[in-house]
């Protein structure tokens, strides 16, 4: 049997890494994680091309954008890791809004796609990618109570499809039976990445 190895190198960065967390259960741990350590977490500021509704700030809220058409070709440059359109505006995560909040030292936090795992990488921005999966629906709808059974059932079905969909993407697999508990393995997840040293892809020839 032939085996294949990937060449890695270890390297120093000056930022802290961007968190995406895919799966059932992911904006819950989101908003716990930004909650309960805001010096450490943090979201970043999207842009759009909606104009701003009162009460909202440019820059706070939004980067709000006066052109369609400067807008589509930042998309269309790569200049975002994930973007859409909505009722006629269209959205974005831009790699320098990412960027911004990494440089301040702190792990910016992505509802983004898989797809987007890939961008960053390619943006020399290494994410830190979970994919949560709970031990089953029943697990899903004990922290999401309003919701039904047969939804539960749908979001963890889902869930096992992003799992197989991005699987070699992921940084971990976090399972449990409860949402206290996948909370806690997240941040140990977190925490055993966090090093100022990281290995990764090299081009360099073995």
């Amino acid at each position: 049997m032939l085996s294949f190895y990937e060449p890695v190198t270890l390297q120093k960065r000056g930022y802290a890494r961007p968190v995406i967390v895919l799966g059932p259960l992911k904006e819950d741990i989101n908003d716990k994680l930004v909650n309960d350590f805001p010096e450490k977490f943090a979201g970043c500021v999207p842009h759009t091309t909606r104009k701003a509704r009162q009460g909202e700030v440019d820059g706070r809220d939004y980067h709000f954008v006066t052109s369609v058409e400067q807008m589509e070709r930042d998309i269309q440059a790569h200049l975002f890791i994930e973007a859409g359109r909505y009722k006629d505006n269209l959205y974005g995560t831009s790699i320098q809004a990412v960027r911004e909040v990494a440089e301040q030292n702190k792990h910016c936090i992505l509802g983004v796609s898989g797809y987007a795992i890939k961008r960053l990488h390619l943006a020399d921005l290494l994410p830190i990618a979970i994919c949560i999966q709970p031990d089953g629906p029943n697990v899903i709808k004990s922290a999401q109570p309003r919701i039904s059974d047969e939804n539960a059932q749908v979001i963890y079905d889902k869930g096992r499809g992003i799992q197989q969909d991005f699987a070699d993407s992921f940084t971990a697999v976090v399972e449990g039976s409860s949402l206290e508990e996948i909370y806690d393995k997240v941040k140990q997840v977190i925490h055993d990445n966090s090093s100022d040293l990281i290995w990764v892809t090299s081009s360099e020839e073995i």
